[in-house]
């Protein structure tokens, strides 16, 4: 069994509770759709699996948990930015410090889906993430498509 967090843009109001929440800076950050006026997007880790992320680091720096949870060891990242252009949500941040910055669950507790009394944020119980995603490209369509590879 895995866990999975759900993104409902249409429920966000743009309070940033969710920003304020995590203890990880930058660990999700919600920014305004250019297009669609008092329109926000959620930009978090989805913990995907397999984890685009995962495979491309050759530092061994994000690594998968117990619970499903793509985990970052900064004192093995070089910030080399692979796994931002790989990952298909955008959901991996290079500070202005020049670490890398994402997500980690909280434990297996998120507090910002906690702290979003809208509810665009949920965790969940699921049988198999990687039927969910199944729609999203692969790591190797990912790099070709950002010219990486």
């Amino acid at each position: 069994m895995e866990y999975l967090l759900h993104v409902l843009t249409e429920k966000c109001t743009g309070c940033m509770d969710c920003v304020e929440a995590c203890p990880i800076e930058d660990g999700i950050r919600v920014i305004p759709l250019p297009t669609l006026p008092e329109r926000w997007d959620i930009v978090v880790c989805r913990h995907c699996n397999p984890a685009p992320c995962v495979e491309v680091c050759e530092f061994g720096a994000l690594s998968v948990s117990a619970n499903g949870a793509v985990i970052l060891n900064q004192s093995l990242c070089t910030s080399c930015k692979a796994c931002t252009a790989v990952c298909p949500f955008g959901a991996v941040f290079l500070r202005p410090d020049g670490t890398m910055a994402k997500c980690d669950l909280c434990s297996g507790s998120p507090r910002c889906v906690a702290a979003c009394e809208e509810g665009a944020l949920v965790y969940e119980r699921v049988e198999r993430k990687r039927v969910l995603i199944r729609g999203k490209p692969s790591m190797v369509e990912l790099l070709e498509f950002k010219g990486l590879r």
